[in-house]
């Protein structure tokens, strides 16, 4: 009996290594078999996706979803790549199956929930698109990417008060500053549209607060003082804009010009001009002095133009000084100088003025924030031949 028992003793530990080693087997066999299943859908989906086949490609890949979580990534990815292809429908099916899986890890949750909403966004479904993003920037997160979305649907809204609320929420204070003073800058171009001047005040002073360099407030200034007839006062904001970038003059020079001087006033804005020409990159300021200086010294006038535009062609340059010599017989060039102009001012009239340097957006008209990368205060002259 003694030695039976010892038998089971002795069997019982050796019986279950070998159903552990069996285990094992079959295991790995069913994981084996589970792989080539799942890479075999895998491809077979790929290939639907490459034959333009895409419904079938998503019925295999959310089968897919559902056998192995640590395919999520790649659905991520996938989404992503109807979204960019324009089938937002069919992003948004996608992203919401991934979503409704309960065995997500919180980072592939947040990821989804990002990716769904950047769908809604691209459908145009701004309202959703808040409401998601909302909730995630509410629940204390680190990540950013909320933030910036709601950023984004504010500004495309025009909802400046919301997208300061963001702005400050940054965490880059420069960049958060920057954004909050062009946003008080659009608020007070709205205030001064409804003729509230006290509001539209209050903001250029809270956009000079948060970004004292932004010379936007200058020119704003300037526009409002050139709107009530105060010469004086938006000549003075005027240069003190071009003061800081010289390349604004080619947003403010005429409105100068119009502002009228005369005697020594005129004499000490010439002056300026001649200074700011020395310093800009664009030839606006001298452009401006050489109308001016037409009117008493046409000859002056013609010969600063001709030695400018031989250190830097420019189409515009060349312009004004065909406007200056066809009055004028001896200084007739060897074409019909009309014919030439028309030629220019038909060039002319197709180039853009103004390039944005961050995506390289270019148009006739400044924007402050880019319409393609809306990126703030990015638009500057185009320079060369056919530029400022």
């Amino acid at each position: 009996m003694t030695e039976v028992w010892l038998a089971l003793l002795l069997a019982a530990p050796l019986a279950g290594w070998l159903g552990w080693i069996l285990g094992i087997h079959y295991h790995r066999r069913a994981a084996r078999r589970s792989r080539q299943r799942i890479s075999s859908n895998y491809f077979r989906g790929l290939n639907y996706l490459l034959n333009e086949e895409p419904d079938k490609a998503i019925e295999v890949f959310l089968k897919l979803a559902e056998v192995n979580r640590e395919t999520v990534e790649t659905h991520l990815a996938l989404g992503n790549l109807f979204r960019r292809r324009g089938e937002v429908d069919k992003a948004i099916h996608f992203h919401r199956h991934i979503i409704s899986r309960p065995d997500l890890s919180e980072q592939q949750r947040l990821q989804a929930l990002i990716e769904l909403g950047e769908d809604y966004m691209r459908a145009g479904l701004l309202d959703r698109a808040e409401k998601l993003f909302r909730e995630l920037s509410e629940q204390g997160l680190t990540d950013e990417v909320p933030i910036r979305h709601l950023l984004t649907i504010y500004q495309q809204e025009k909802d400046w008060l919301r997208a300061i609320e963001q702005a400050r929420r940054l965490a880059n204070p420069a960049e958060s500053t920057a954004l909050i003073a062009q946003f008080h800058c659009e608020l007070a171009i709205a205030a001064a549209a409804e003729s509230d001047e006290s509001q539209c005040r209050q903001h250029l002073d809270l956009a000079r607060e948060a970004d004292p360099s932004l010379v936007r407030v200058a020119l704003i200034e300037g526009d409002l003082a050139f709107a009530q007839g105060d010469a004086e006062t938006a000549l003075r904001a005027y240069r003190k804009a071009c003061e800081a970038d010289p390349e604004i003059s080619v947003l403010v020079l005429d409105r100068m010009v119009k502002c009228g001087a005369s005697g020594a006033q005129q004499q000490d804005f010439m002056n300026w001009l001649e200074s700011l020409s020395r310093r800009a990159r664009v030839l606006a300021p001298m452009l401006a002095l050489s109308r001016l200086e037409a009117e008493s010294d046409p000859d002056r006038a013609i010969q600063r133009i001709a030695d400018a535009l031989d250190r830097r062609p420019s189409v515009r340059g060349l312009e004004q000084l065909l406007d200056l010599t066809r009055s004028d017989a001896d200084r007739a060039i060897s074409i019909d100088p009309a014919l030439l102009r028309r030629l220019l001012q038909r060039l002319n009239s197709g180039q853009p003025r103004f390039r944005c340097r961050d995506c390289g957006f270019s148009g006739r008209d400044w924007h402050w924030q880019c319409p393609s990368c809306r990126h703030w205060a990015s638009t500057r002259p185009v320079e060369g031949v056919l530029g400022e």
